[in-house]
């Protein structure tokens, strides 16, 4: 024990000497670790938020009472429900404001006295003092705003936050309770009377057992209807895909690290080999010096991990607001905006962070233990050594490779079509060495025997290579992922863009029919500011123990005419319009085809109120953005087989008999809507609607950008990190140059040629391996993922920004490289003079 005591200290001395080595190291274990925690962080907190999406408030939400018609319900409704002894039930209202910036707000209001508590009797539900809950239900009433939220929108404590409409907010609690999520929770009477109505959205219902629910469900008036909650499964299942999507980008971050961990681990073992020659003559055997370094690494992967999960939690708390966002419009989950950081996660992060350790300790202990104690020169070894590394990661490369191109054919999943995308990356990046030991020698081969110094320039390129290829790996898998990724949400914007522009063809876009809707429609007749209409019907179902949605189209109305098919039968739409066939024509989106497997003209069997009736698909629609299943029926249809089907609001176009006119025409539609009883908000408009839907869209790819950029820093870090290690390894050469009459500047083209010359290579590689990328995750992850179909739009603009990005990296990493050759150069050449 004293032996190995004593040989762990020698071993740790060094770090105290030079502490920038220590920092490199710790460098891409932290930032391998901080990313992907930061991802397992916001997962786990996802899938907690799930298993709470059953309840409301901290109350259990075992049914829903929805609307069969229209959607809201009439409070009369609600009242007389609770009069007959259904305390079980209690309000909601759902809604979305927008507050001057332009920035949209989930408000969420009930009765907190109706809440059924866990002992199941009625009472307040929600944390605090009675004196709280009596300010929030008594007017001015007050906002309750999650911490987070308020700091997003620079809000104090009473503040009244400004809306767009002009309306004031209550005043501000910062404070956050169960489920609420990143909603203002305002009181029932608040939220009706800021947003000018007296009716609800659906009726919650408590824990309930069979006989109850059945004397509720005979209670309900005919407009009502009683619907199961399953949203905690239907979440689960939602978004499955995409946690796996961020998980393995996460881990794709953790190997992007281990490279600069790998330099790290090989320089401090080189740097140290003087210490550990002197150890193994001291008589220290190589067991005792394997376990100093294994308790080396127990002692940084505990260190590495405490900060990359500090790190981690940090990132997870930026990233959150966006999560947030993009989970509530893209699948309706209310996040919490406090994150819990798991035991599970810190160990798993502390053992990945020691296997990573343990895996760039194995070659270079193997290196050790066959050197003799007493060698001599290093650098021809180094080379040879370096030549048969190159020759043996190309034969695994090739090896992937053919896994790879196997597996293809057989990918019928996300996770199998993940597993296919890391076989082609390291792959690639196993072959990079060999690819770039082939482009020096091509670049040496035609290099004038006219210019010696260019030529000597080039030829050091072979003593960097052993130092630079785990760098140019870890940038070549960043560089890949970024362009790939890059190319993807390109392609994506592009096609729904063009989709929102046939989608959404009506100017507004009222959110509920009402009595006041033919009024308003014969008013827009005849003054001439309304050209069409078109009122639509919904019904949501489970199909395939998925949640679906069936919607009833007007065949003649023009965004029905318009609607963009992916693929369809000869004359869809003319079939689809017929109703006297026994199995009916319906559309179905892409999710129906891809997720669900059923071929154009296929059969599905839906339940209807006259029990399973058989459909044939005449075609596929677009429907970017819907985590779930939808069918088109003609409204006629759904309301024949489905009677309890409601109004899901009614778009109208307005007449614009010249463009001119066009603000002439929205400003007359905007009054008479006003002069007919309708608030601002409960319309909105195309050009606002298209607004919410991109940002909503550019949310979605805001956690993949950010996960993209960090992972081309921790790359930036790896390439540093190695031409610090050249320099260093190579110092005394440097004198030795400088004493011969090589200037700084040749030094420096010494080191920066080379590298200009794998970076192009590693670009080069990676545009190449990036398109490949981008075309397997549009054609294929995207697709088994999602269901969303899109064509693949290459463009060089990323390429040549990547460029440009690598030309930056490159060029700060030699500045740094060069003062520190500054500052180092006149104590090695006084080393060399002293030696000779």
């Amino acid at each position: 024990m004293t032996e190995l005591r004593w040989t762990l200290r020698a071993l740790l001395s060094h770090y105290w000497r030079h502490p920038w080595q220590a920092l490199f190291l710790l460098s891409g274990l932290v930032a391998g670790v901080a990313l992907w925690s930061a991802v397992q962080v916001i997962n786990a907190h996802a899938k907690a938020s799930y298993e709470q999406a059953d309840s409301l408030l901290g109350a259990q939400r075992e049914y829903t009472i929805y609307p069969k018609q229209g959607t809201s319900i009439k409070q009369a409704s609600y009242i007389k429900l609770r009069r007959q002894g259904f305390t079980e039930i209690f309000p909601v209202i759902e809604a979305r404001v927008e507050t001057q910036q332009g920035m949209l707000l989930s408000i969420i209001a009930t009765d907190l006295f109706a809440l059924p508590t866990e002992s199941g009797s009625t009472g307040v539900a929600v944390a605090g003092d009675n004196r709280a809950w009596l300010d929030f239900i008594q007017p001015p009433y007050q906002a309750w705003i999650p911490e987070a939220l308020a700091n997003q929108l620079d809000l104090i404590q009473g503040q009244q936050l400004l809306l767009k409409n002009g309306d004031l907010l209550p005043p501000t609690v910062i404070r956050s309770d169960a489920q609420q999520g990143w909603q203002i929770l305002l009181d029932i009477g608040a939220a009706q009377a800021l947003l000018s109505r007296d009716t609800l959205d659906y009726l919650a219902v408590g824990p309930v057992d069979d006989e109850r629910r059945q004397a509720l469900e005979e209670a309900l008036p005919a407009s009502l209807s009683l619907v199961k909650n399953q949203q905690a499964l239907n979440l689960t299942q939602l978004t499955d895909s995409l946690h796996t999507n961020l998980s393995a980008m996460s881990l794709l971050s953790f190997a992007v690290g281990l490279f600069i961990v790998f330099n790290a681990v090989r320089f401090s073992l080189w740097y140290r080999q003087q210490t550990v020659k002197n150890l193994r003559l001291m008589g220290v055997g190589l067991n005792t010096l394997a376990v100093a370094l294994l308790l080396e690494a127990l002692l940084w992967s505990v260190i590495a991990a405490s900060a990359g999960l500090l790190a981690g939690y940090a990132i997870s708390l930026k990233l959150l607001p966006t999560l947030g966002s993009m989970m509530d419009g893209l699948y309706g989950a209310k996040m919490s905006s406090e994150l819990l950081l798991k035991p599970t996660t810190v160990f798993i992060a502390w053992a990945m962070t020691l296997i990573g350790l343990l895996f760039a300790l194995s070659l270079p202990m193997w290196q050790v233990s066959k050197q003799s104690v007493i060698h001599g020169s290093q650098l021809s070894s180094k080379w040879r050594q370096d030549k048969v590394s190159r020759k043996q990661l190309g034969i695994l490369s090739v090896m992937l490779g053919l896994a790879a191109a196997l597996l293809y054919p057989f990918i019928d999943s996300v996770l199998m079509g993940f597993v296919l995308l890391g076989l082609i990356l390291f792959s690639a990046a196993w072959l990079l060495p060999y690819l770039l030991a082939s482009g020096l020698a091509a670049v040496s081969k035609v290099t004038p025997k006219q210019r010696p110094l260019l030529r000597w320039m080039i030829s050091d390129g072979w003593a960097q290579l052993p130092t630079l290829r785990t760098a140019m790996m870890a940038l070549l898998l960043a560089l890949t992922c970024n362009f790939g990724v890059e190319t993807l949400i390109g392609s994506f914007r592009t096609s729904f863009t063009d989709w929102l522009s046939q989608r959404l063809t009506a100017d507004i876009y009222l959110r509920e029919q009402r009595p006041e809707i033919a009024a308003l429609i014969a008013e827009g007749k005849s003054t001439g500011w309304l050209s069409d209409t078109h009122a639509r019907m919904e019904m949501s179902t489970y199909w395939q123990n998925r949640p679906a949605d069936l919607r009833g189209l007007v065949p003649t109305a023009p965004d029905t005419q318009t609607l963009p098919l992916a693929k369809a039968i000869p004359q869809a739409m003319q079939l689809w319009n017929e109703s006297d066939h026994s199995e009916p024509w319906i559309l179905a989106n892409e999710q129906v085809h891809y997720l669900a497997g059923i071929p154009l003209g296929g059969s599905i069997t839906l339940d209807t109120v006259n029990g399973p009736q058989v459909f044939k698909v005449a075609g596929f629609f677009y429907d970017y953005g819907n985590a779930r299943y939808q069918f088109y029926l003609p409204r006629q249809m759904l309301l024949k087989h489905w009677p309890q089907a409601r109004d899901s609001g009614i778009a109208l176009w307005v007449n614009h008999l010249a463009e001119g006119e066009k603000n002439t025409s929205m400003s007359m539609a905007e009054k008479a809507m006003l002069k007919a009883g309708f608030a601002p908000g409960d319309w909105i408009t195309q050009s606002r609607l298209r607004a919410v839907a991109m940002d909503i869209f550019e949310r979605t790819f805001t956690i993949t950008l950010a996960m993209n950029t960090l992972t081309l820093i921790v790359a930036g870090l790896a390439l540093l990190t190695s031409l610090m290690a050249i320099l260093q390894e190579r110092l005394p050469q440097f004198a030795g140059w400088s004493a011969l009459g090589v200037n700084r500047w040749e030094q420096l083209m010494v080191i920066l040629i080379p590298l200009l010359l794998f970076v192009t290579i590693s670009w080069l590689l990676a545009v190449s391996l990036g398109a490949l990328l981008s075309w397997l995750l549009i054609h294929k992850l995207n697709v088994m993922s999602f269901g969303w179909s899109m064509p693949m739009l290459w463009q060089a603009t990323p390429a040549l920004a990547l460029a440009v990005l690598c030309l930056s990296l490159v060029l700060f990493s030699v500045a740094v490289t060069h003062w520190r050759l500054r500052s180092q150069l006149p104590k090695a050449l006084a080393q060399l003079g002293s030696t000779g």
